[in-house]
């Protein structure tokens, strides 16, 4: 079931000595060369460029969307006529009255006229 200690330090030891040989069989990774680097920063710094500018045009062309008037056009003389015009309802404005001072308050003993 469990292996004695020393027997144990033995696989352990072992399975070191494998990965220490391992490790000093495989090279060292060589530097990358700067070249492919470089040209990947370009290409990147480009790509972010295209597509700044590209939605700065956006923009402005919605801006100038948004300037623009919104006219009806002017019917054409072979567009039909209406039969009739629906005008909109206009509600009377109050009239103001033409004397701004209070009117005077009734005698003492007397009822106000009311309208019949």
């Amino acid at each position: 079931m469990s292996q004695p200690p020393d027997e144990k330090a033995t696989v352990e030891r072992a399975l070191m000595d494998q990965f220490r040989d391992r490790a000093l069989r495989e090279p060292e990774k060589p530097l990358r060369q700067p070249l492919p680097r470089l040209i990947a920063l370009a290409l990147s710094l480009a790509l972010v460029a295209v597509m700044l500018l590209g939605f700065d045009t956006f923009l402005t062309a919605v801006q100038k969307f948004m300037e623009i008037e919104v006219v009806d056009p002017a019917p054409a003389a072979t567009d039909p006529m209406p039969a009739f015009v629906v005008t909109p309802e206009i509600s009377p404005q109050p009239q103001a009255d033409p004397d701004p001072r209070p009117s005077p308050a009734p005698a003492p003993g007397t009822s106000p006229a009311t309208p019949r």
